[in-house]
């Protein structure tokens, strides 16, 4: 009876296991092209589901997400995005399977000096650049703008 009880305890850890993704995410200054170490980064795997906080460890220029049953999830930090059109764009979505796969490497639109990663799989990278402070300035202070 313990054998059986064992072996269902092992295949039902083992279904739970199989339906987790284990990705990386790093980010990378689009200007210098060196690793930027988040203070945080925000995930979530539905538009409705409030973002889970995840803070870099052992590597601190990379975070390593956990995702149950996601099919895609978006990602936000305290950076700008380099491969955003329009700098108050919302956060882009990313398809789990495509990282796991193939790996996936944002667009750098901050400086074309630096040179592209390859992209590796079960790995997203992101160009980010720092805020300006005309734009911490109308994210902390309601919408107000002081600079054009």
């Amino acid at each position: 009876m313990k054998a059986a009880i064992l072996f269902a305890v092992t295949l039902i850890t083992l279904s739970a296991s199989a339906q987790t993704a284990t990705l990386r995410i790093r980010l990378i200054d689009g200007k210098s092209g060196k690793a930027l170490t988040p203070a945080s980064i925000r995930v979530a795997t539905t538009p409705d589901e409030k973002p889970r906080y995840l803070i870099p460890a052992a590597d601190p220029a990379s975070v390593l997400v956990y995702l149950k049953s996601a099919q895609t999830f978006t990602v936000s930090d305290q950076f700008k995005r380099c491969d955003a059109a329009n700098k108050d764009a919302p956060p882009a979505t990313y398809s789990v399977a495509d990282i796991l796969d193939h790996g996936q490497v944002s667009a750098n639109t901050c400086s074309p000096k630096v040179p592209p990663v390859a992209p590796k799989p079960g790995e997203l990278v992101l160009y980010v650049r720092h805020a300006t402070p005309c734009e911490l300035s109308k994210d902390h202070i309601n919408g107000i703008r002081f600079c054009n």
